[in-house]
C-alpha cells in the first residue's frame, strides 16, 4: 500500500511550509516586541500585519460567499469555453466581479462605508482651489491628516475636483476607489499577455480577484486608486521597449509623473526600471539599447513635467517630499533606533507583504523564482522577475517603508501574480487539469474572509 505522504501532492506540503514560515515570523516578532519592549506601532497580536484583532462575524458573511460561488462558476465557464472570448468582454466581466467581491467582503464590517475612510477627504476643506493645492500643499502638510501629509497632493486634488462635481461626502471617496480600482485589470492583463500569453494573463486576473490585500483594500483605500497609475506606468515601459517607440516612452514619462503626483512609492518604479535595464545588459544585449532609450526619454519627460509644474504653478515636488518625510518620521521614527528594531521593521515589511498576498500565491511565486534561478537570465521574460527581486530586497531593508507594506505595495501585484500565474500554468499543463487553480483561489478567498472576520482591516 502506498504511504500517505507519497499519495499527497507535494505542492500541498509547500503550501504548509510557506504558511509555517509566515506564522513562525509572527511568533518570533511578537516575542521580540514584548520581551524587548520594541516600539513598532503594530500590535503583537497581528504582526506582521498592520491591524488589530477585532472579530466581525455576522450575517453579512453570506454575501461574499454567494458572490464567490458566482465567481467560481464564471471562471470555470471562461476556462472551459471552446470559443475565444474577446478581451474587452473578458476584462469587463472580471471588472464587474471585482467590484462585487470587494464590496461584499467589506460589508462584513457591518457597513458599506467603513469608519476611518475620512483620510484625504477631510483635507479637501483646507484648500480653496487647484492652484492653492499646488502652491501650498507642502506648507500645509503638517496640518493635514497623516496620510495626506505624507503623500503628494494628487489624492486631495482628485477629491477636491470630485466634490465640485458631486457633493462633499465620504461617499465620494468610497465610490472613487470602488469604481476606479477595477480598471487596474486592464494594464495588468496587457502586461501579463505581453510577457507571456493570453492564458497566463487570464490566470493572473483570476488570482488577482481573490488576493487578500487586493480585496480588503480596493474598496476602502486610496492606495488602490494609486495602483491604477503605477501599474499602467509599468505596462507602458515594457510596451515602449517592445515597440521601440519614442512617443510611447514620452507617455511612460507622463504616466510616471502622474503616479508620482499620487504617491511617493513611485520611486520604486524608477529604481526597478534602472534595475531592469541593467539586467537586460547581461540577459538580452540586443534589447539593452531600447531599454536605455526608453529610460532616458521617460525620465527626461518626468523631469520636464515637474519643472513645468514648478514654473507654471509653483508646485515644488522636492519641498513636498521633504515635508512628507518630516511628517512621517515625526510619528513612527526612522527605523534605525536600534539594530533589533531595524531588522524587525525590515522583516515586517517582507512578511507582512507576502502574508497578505496569500499563502498559495506566495508559494507559486517562490517556485517560479526557484525555477528562474536555475536558469538565471536564460529566458527573455525572466528579467521581469529577476529585476524585481533585485529592487525589492534593498527596498525592504531601506527603511523607506516602515511596515504597512501589505497596503502601500498594492501596486506590486503584477510582479508577484504574473510569475505565480506562469508557474500555475506550467503545473496545470503538466497535470492536464485545472483542479489546482480552483483549490488555490478557494484557499485565497477563505484566507481573505478569515482576515476580514478576525482582524480589523478597516483603513
Amino acid at each position: 500500500m502506498t504511504p500517505l505522504y507519497k499519495r499527497v501532492n507535494p505542492i500541498f506540503f509547500q503550501f504548509l511550509l510557506v504558511a509555517g514560515c509566515l506564522w513562525l515570523f509572527h511568533c518570533v516578532a511578537a516575542f521580540m516586541i514584548e520581551r524587548g519592549n520594541i516600539p513598532i506601532h503594530i500590535s503583537p497580536d497581528t504582526i506582521p500585519i498592520y491591524k488589530r484583532l477585532s472579530v466581525n462575524f455576522n450575517h453579512w458573511i453570506v454575501l461574499p460567499i454567494g458572490v464567490f460561488c458566482i465567481y467560481l462558476f464564471l471562471v470555470r465557464s471562461v476556462l472551459q469555453s471552446t470559443s475565444s472570448i474577446p478581451v474587452p468582454i473578458l476584462i469587463a466581466l472580471f471588472m464587474g466581479l471585482k467590484m462585487l467581491i470587494d464590496v461584499s467582503v467589506t460589508m462584513i464590517n457591518g457597513a458599506f462605508l467603513p469608519q476611518g475612510i475620512n483620510e484625504y477627504i477631510n483635507d479637501v476643506q483646507n484648500f480653496d482651489s487647484v492652484g492653492d493645492i499646488l502652491r501650498n500643499y507642502a506648507f500645509k502638510a503638517k496640518m493635514l491628516t497623516r496620510h495626506a501629509g505624507t503623500h503628494p497632493p494628487g489624492a486631495v486634488m482628485t477629491l477636491w475636483i470630485a466634490t465640485r462635481f458631486f457633493t462633499y461626502s465620504n461617499m465620494v471617496k468610497a465610490f472613487l476607489i470602488i469604481f476606479s480600482a477595477p480598471f487596474t485589470l486592464i494594464p495588468m492583463y496587457l502586461l501579463a499577455r505581453q510577457l507571456h500569453d493570453n492564458k497566463i494573463a487570464t490566470y493572473t486576473l483570476v488570482v488577482y480577484l481573490v488576493t487578500p490585500n487586493i480585496v480588503m483594500y480596493t474598496a476602502t483605500c486610496m492606495d488602490a486608486f494609486f495602483s491604477l497609475f503605477l501599474i499602467t506606468s509599468t505596462y507602458l515601459f515594457f510596451y515602449s521597449v517592445e515597440r521601440k517607440s519614442a512617443v510611447l516612452a514620452v507617455f511612460t514619462g507622463l504616466s510616471l509623473s502622474l503616479s508620482m503626483f499620487m504617491t511617493f512609492a513611485t520611486t520604486f518604479l524608477g529604481v526597478y526600471f534602472i534595475s531592469l535595464t541593467t539586467v537586460t545588459f547581461w540577459a538580452n544585449r540586443k534589447d539593452f539599447t531600447n531599454h536605455v532609450a526608453v529610460l532616458i526619454i521617460s525620465g527626461g519627460t518626468f523631469c520636464l513635467t515637474y519643472l513645468s509644474m514648478y514654473l507654471a504653478a509653483e508646485y515644488n515636488i522636492l519641498k513636498n517630499l521633504q515635508m512628507a518625510m518630516e511628517v512621517d518620521s515625526s510619528g513612527i521614527g526612522t527605523g534605525y533606533e536600534s539594530a533589533l528594531r531595524y531588522f524587525l521593521v525590515s522583516g515586517t515589511n517582507l512578511f507582512g507583504f507576502f502574508s497578505m498576498l496569500g499563502i498559495t500565491t506566495t508559494t507559486l511565486w517562490i517556485r517560479e523564482l526557484w525555477n528562474t534561478s536555475q536558469n538565471l537570465l536564460a529566458k527573455k521574460n525572466s528579467i521581469f522577475l529577476v529585476a524585481y527581486v533585485l529592487t525589492l530586497v534593498p527596498m525592504i531593508f531601506s527603511t523607506l517603508y516602515l511596515t504597512e507594506t501589505e497596503r502601500i505595495w498594492l501596486f506590486m501585484a503584477p510582479f508577484i501574480l504574473i510569475p505565480a500565474a506562469k508557474n500555475l500554468r506550467e503545473y496545470i499543463d503538466e497535470k492536464q487539469s485545472n483542479w489546482l487553480l480552483y483549490i488555490m483561489v478557494t484557499i485565497l478567498f477563505f484566507q481573505t474572509l478569515a482576515f476580514e472576520v478576525f482582524i480589523d482591516t478597516i483603513w
